[in-house]
């Protein structure tokens, strides 16, 4: 069984580089770009959406080479052997992967995350129930939103 240590990690001056660039990609971006906008999209295809972002947008297939000088890597392609090849390689030079959707072969995972100012309120299932640790920061931020937490 995966255990993962919830922290927070420093980004600042860091690249993190997304590895599809389709609704899954798009839905993981859209949280990690209210922390930092130094973010690479390698995909032959990429999500309007993720345009106009100031985003690097390299429009192309995977290759190993990609991943130089990245500090996190996130394999968000529709392809499991892709997504394996992209952890194999990343691996290989000590860089964390997240294979969205694919606990078992991910360094890392995204919590549930709701962010106010300076505070930042995180749920993790570890990955095994993600709609409920989604549900559990909708409640927290509900409650907040109401009143009934400072």
């Amino acid at each position: 069984m995966k255990v993962f240590l919830p922290l927070n990690i420093r980004i600042d001056d860091k690249k993190i580089l997304f590895i599809g660039g389709g609704n899954i990609a798009l839905h993981k971006i859209q949280t990690i770009e209210r922390y930092t906008r130094n973010i690479t999209i390698v995909a032959p295809e990429i999500h309007d959406a993720l345009r106009g972002k100031g985003f690097e947008l390299v429009c192309k297939e995977y290759e190993e080479t990609d991943l130089d000088g990245f500090f996190l890597v996130y394999a968000a392609t529709n392809s499991i052997e892709v997504n394996r090849r992209i952890k194999s390689d990343a691996a290989a030079r000590g860089i964390m992967v997240n294979v969205v959707d694919n606990r078992e072969l991910s360094d890392f995972i995204s919590p549930a995350i709701f962010k106010e100012n300076e505070m930042t309120i995180a749920v993790s299932s570890n990955g095994q129930d993600v709609k409920k640790a989604v549900a559990w920061r909708n409640q927290i931020r509900e409650m907040l939103k109401e009143g009934r937490m400072r």
